[in-house]
């Protein structure tokens, strides 16, 4: 996708199993020729299969936007029956443009780059500039980090792509659903996404704390909660019964803030706490906001506001994070009993979370 963020899959089938040991790609120019810039691709640790899928969702690097660029192209290496065999692949690379030129307002810490004519029914934009600025200092509020040394954050429409928006410093949105979303502010209802969005910006310090996909969606929504706590019940935002809207043709339902927090977030582990053989790699984002959920319920937000600053903490004095999953699970584990002056090692037990290494990442890290 030109000028755009875009995704592809490449799949690999054959009717005698096969091991896949490596893949790699680049971008081609219309003559056939590599454009310049290093491949991407690596190593894959599988087991024999008979059928195998790359699904790769990510932007577009300067290279493959240039003119001239007619295609990536690359291989999967296999092993079957013994013999490596690396088969080739070709992709497209179709052009992607906005209908007209991008139109950029600024609020405090936020701005908002749409096409000029969405700018002709969005009554208030300035109200949902005020709203997301809101949030965004919110946020510094509860973590002490300012993402992007400061820097403006831009939300962007876009030309279509697999999802509904990517964080950054440029958050783009799948332009697909921008008339929506205005629509949403429009009616009082403050956009799940966007707040959701800025609360993946303000994870600088992930590495510390975020051990698997859930838990970086988790982080984004538990920051979003706070932000969405200190907004107040008289902002209300979209809902599908008690799920967050993402799509189009979802059915309205204005809801408080206090309302996703008490009958989603917090009941949502429920079911992962009540079967004994699901095991805590396998929790959801949210059934991790679930667990987190109830100890702010417990003792309030400044234990997690102290979390949040021992990391930057850690990471000024110049230490590095703790290298596995259950590394990063029992330091936080540590960092919390510390902040709530609580035992809290029980309750990461009950919901199965690895908790073994605590002494040690406490020891490691002078907690």
């Amino acid at each position: 996708m030109r000028s755009g963020w875009g995704g592809y899959a490449v799949k690999v089938n054959a009717p005698t199993a096969f091991r896949v040991l490596r893949w790699s790609a680049r971008w081609i120019d219309a003559a056939g020729k590599p454009i310049e810039g290093a491949p991407w691709g690596g190593d894959v640790k599988g087991e024999e299969v008979r059928e195998w899928t790359l699904d790769e969702i990510g932007y577009l690097s300067p290279e493959a936007i240039k003119d001239g660029v007619a295609h990536m192209d690359g291989t999967v290496t296999i092993v079957q029956d013994g013999k490596e065999t690396p088969l080739s692949f070709q992709l497209d690379v179709p052009e992607a443009k906005l209908a007209e030129r991008l139109k950029t307002i600024k609020g405090k810490t936020v701005g908002i780059a749409f096409q000029e004519s969405r700018f002709k029914t969005f009554k208030t934009s300035k109200r949902a500039l005020d709203w997301i600025d809101r949030c965004y200092q919110s946020m510094i509020d509860l973590t002490g980090e300012k993402p992007f040394g400061g820097r403006i954050m831009i939300f962007k429409e876009s030309p279509a792509h697999p999802w509904w928006a990517y964080a950054g410093e440029e958050m783009i949105l799948n332009g697909d659903y921008v008339g929506e979303t205005i629509s949403e502010f429009d009616k009082g209802l403050i956009s799940f996404g966007w707040v959701h969005e800025v609360g993946h910006n303000f994870d600088t310090l992930g590495d510390w704390y975020i051990w698997n996909g859930p838990a970086a969606e988790f982080q984004a929504n538990f920051k979003l909660c706070y932000a969405l706590e200190s907004l107040g019940d008289g902002v209300l935002l979209n809902l599908k019964g008690v799920t967050p809207v993402y799509g189009r043709g979802a059915v309205n339902r204005p809801t408080k803030p206090s309302q996703l927090i008490d009958s989603f977030f917090m009941p949502f582990g429920d079911p992962y706490l009540a079967d004994p053989t699901r095991k805590w790699d396998s929790m959801t984002s949210d059934e991790i906001h679930s667990f987190y959920m109830r100890i702010e319920k417990g003792y309030g937000w400044e234990p997690f506001k102290g979390m949040y600053r021992t990391y930057r903490r850690l990471a000024d004095a110049g230490m590095k994070p703790p290298e596995t999953p259950e590394e990063k699970i029992a330091l936080n584990a540590a960092i919390l009993c510390k902040e709530t002056g609580v035992d809290l090692l029980p309750a990461f037990q009950l919901w199965r979370l690895p908790v073994e290494k605590v002494e040690e990442m406490k020891a490691k890290y002078g907690i």
